[in-house]
């Protein structure tokens, strides 16, 4: 499209083209080129600015962003219910194939409210599902996952699933978008396949969800159809997405995917043809406002990309987050019924909004939590993020200051969670009220964003200090293999 000229910060919130007193055109024309570029970004896994554990968060990322009333979206995997890496429980739902045996529209539609129901109550606006590829080789390692061999049943039961959610104002996001039929080398097996084949069989599941289920949300693929990789496809995208079936939702990249310009090998810093091509959002990176991590800056500049392509794309998920709960939750327009609602969470062990993220000191590396007032009652757990630098990758341990009143004949078990998967245990004895350190390994950190999880056995235990320290980064890793 044609760029929108550039009128500065005007004053215009978010949710003034939500109350119709200006238009999307009008906002959009404040955001710099840097704002468009961080719209074009996700951030996760597991990013703080987000429901705790969930798979990415997009949208008002920078502080900027937030300033023009931009929330921060969130979404999680899916297909099979919500999944949260940080403790947090929820349904888990029959699996794609499970749900195509029922044949079952209305049932398969009322499963789907109740999964709406669920994602408003945790705070999450897009499902990462339904999974709509076909059962094309049954070695697939994903079919479990989809639906059918048969494209009008996966269309039909993924349309239905979207309708369901949607009576609670959240979505589904249909992936993988398309023709992603095996696991074995996804990110570079070509899928060569005609017209006719692509548009009856590959396409259609797809092109029912979006026209009689409404899909506003859809992931393209990790790998090339007929040489173009799926994420800077434009006849895919936008072509037959936009142009034939008339989709007015936004289109984001699978996790760390790559795009290529045609002719060339796809790479993991080759953006630009996304941005052209119509993939709206680039799913994922550490710090969207990190301009030299692709080719997005300098493809702009030289004129590659134009600021008309990035303020479409930026449109699309401005749209799409208009549409959702969270610009009410910005807002502060969600009722008191729904608020509680959240703050009720269950059997789980910690209210999401409230969760506290500690970031890694600058200059050592460490994270140092504060746990002199957790509760460690028997049989409570408590949960925090953690946040690791991006130089800092590599194998860690936990130290923990302890003490008890307690004789030592008494027990105190803890045990310790990273991303909601034990790491270790730890069991001391009654220390007579002298404070003690212990130590463990706790593995490999990828990626900055965790969550840690303490689970105490036993009543009597008082914590002063946790730190989680570096042991071996990535460089002395890769050593040690060569």
């Amino acid at each position: 499209m044609e760029p929108i000229t550039y009128t500065g910060d005007k004053g215009y919130k978010l949710g003034d083209v939500l109350d119709k007193k200006v238009t999307m055109e009008e906002f959009v024309a404040q955001l710099s080129d840097e704002d468009l570029i961080c719209i074009f970004r996700g951030e996760g896994m597991c990013s703080p600015k987000v429901t705790p554990g969930t798979a990415a968060a997009f949208g008002g990322l920078t502080p900027e962003l937030q300033e023009f009333g931009i929330p921060a979206a969130c979404c999680t995997d899916g297909p099979s219910g919500l999944r949260f890496d940080c403790g947090t429980r929820a349904f888990s739902m029959p699996n794609g194939t499970l749900l195509g045996c029922t044949f079952d529209l209305p049932l398969v539609e009322d499963l789907y409210e109740m999964a709406g129901r669920e994602m408003r109550q945790n705070r999450v606006d897009a499902l990462l599902g339904p999974g709509m590829n076909i059962h094309r080789n049954p070695l697939n390692g994903r079919n479990f996952e989809y639906i059918s061999e048969d494209p009008y049943l996966t269309g039909w039961i993924s349309a239905v699933q979207i309708l369901g959610m949607e009576k609670s104002d959240v979505t589904g996001t249909i992936k993988h978008f398309c023709a992603n039929n095996q696991e074995s080398n996804r990110h570079h097996v070509d899928a060569v396949v005609s017209e006719r084949a692509l548009r009856e069989i590959y396409l259609k599941g797809y092109e029912i969800a979006v026209k009689e289920g409404g899909a506003r949300s859809i992931m393209s693929t990790y790998g090339p159809v007929n040489g173009i990789w799926t994420a800077g496809n434009y006849d895919l995208l936008t072509t037959i997405l936009r142009g034939e079936w008339n989709y007015d939702g936004f289109v984001m990249t699978d996790w760390w995917a790559m795009s290529n310009r045609e002719g060339y090998e796809a790479t993991k810093t080759t953006h630009a043809p996304m941005v052209s091509a119509g993939n709206d959002v680039f799913m994922v990176c550490t710090d969207c406002s990190d301009m030299g991590q692709d080719d997005v800056k300098e493809a702009l500049e030289n004129g590659e990309i134009t600021r008309g392509d990035l303020q479409r794309n930026a449109m699309n998920v401005l749209h799409f987050i208009l549409g959702t709960p969270s610009i009410l939750r910005f807002l502060d327009r969600i009722s008191e019924e729904e608020k509680e609602a959240q703050e009720q969470m269950g059997d789980n062990d910690f209210v999401a909004a409230d969760l506290v993220t500690y970031e890694a000191d600058p200059a050592t590396g460490d994270v140092v939590i504060d746990a002199s007032a957790w509760n460690t009652k028997k049989g409570n757990s408590e949960v925090c993020g953690v946040t690791i630098l991006a130089d800092k990758m590599g194998t860690y341990d936990i130290e923990i200051e302890m003490k008890s009143d307690l004789e030592d004949l008494a027990q105190l078990p803890v045990t310790v969670y990273i991303d909601n998967i034990v790491k270790t245990m730890i069991s001391i004895r009654g220390t007579k009220g002298e404070w003690i350190k212990e130590t463990r390994d706790l593995g490999f950190f990828f990626g900055p964003n965790h969550y840690l999880k303490l689970y105490f056995g036993a009543n009597g235990l008082e914590l002063g200090k946790i730190r989680l320290k570096l042991r071996e980064g990535m460089e002395v890793l890769s050593k040690h293999e060569e």
